[in-house]
């Protein structure tokens, strides 16, 4: 869910680690909704990092959710 052309191996080590753990939960733990997992890892990812980094959290588990057809929709 990285930008094209960005290859993961320029991924902070412990941002990489918090985006498996999140895509683990999105893709295979259906009975947490997405949005719940967004936010955690979001929140997960503030407690590491003060930059940009939560901002690339969120999309990239955003677009993992969306491309595999996961309803968004669902409130918190």
């Amino acid at each position: 869910a990285l930008a094209e052309g960005w290859p993961v191996e320029r991924v902070d080590a412990t941002l990489r680690a918090i985006l498996r753990a999140a895509a683990f939960e999105l893709l295979r733990r259906k009975d947490i909704p997405p949005r719940v997992v967004i936010t955690e890892y979001v929140d997960v990812a503030k407690a590491f990092y003060e930059d940009d980094a939560t901002g690339l959290v969120n999309a990239a588990l955003d677009a993992m959710a969306r491309e595999a057809g996961t309803d968004l929709s669902e409130t918190l």
